[in-house]
């Protein structure tokens, strides 16, 4: 079992998490289409930013606390730009409505 991990955009104190996909280890998120489109989205449109992968094992900054969790206006964006489409939810745990793994899909592959 791998390490999961979030992007961090140390520039501007942004965080993609990439929890409620189903890609958080460094693998999936390589291979899996919506994370990489999230992935590569996310950095074309912060070039020169101070940008980095954290996993759960890393120390993180120490204002993280402080950090905007960017990841559902990143989703949108592709969305409104034809690039992912949503098509509800893959998963929700009965016991924690909390944990869910949403099910997107990068429409340049279907």
């Amino acid at each position: 079992m791998g390490a999961t991990y979030q992007l961090m955009n140390l520039s501007k104190k942004e965080v993609i998490n990439y929890s409620h996909l189903p890609a958080s280890k460094l693998t999936e998120i390589v291979g899996n289409p919506v994370a990489s489109a999230i992935t590569t989205w996310y950095l074309i449109n912060n070039i020169g930013d101070t940008i980095t992968f954290l996993s759960e094992l890393d120390e993180s900054p120490q204002d993280i606390e402080h950090y905007k969790e960017v990841t559902d206006r990143i989703i949108n964006d592709l969305i409104q730009n034809q690039i992912l489409k949503d098509e509800g939810l893959m998963y929700v745990d009965e016991d924690d409505s909390s944990i869910y793994i949403r099910n997107l899909k990068n429409i340049w592959i279907d």
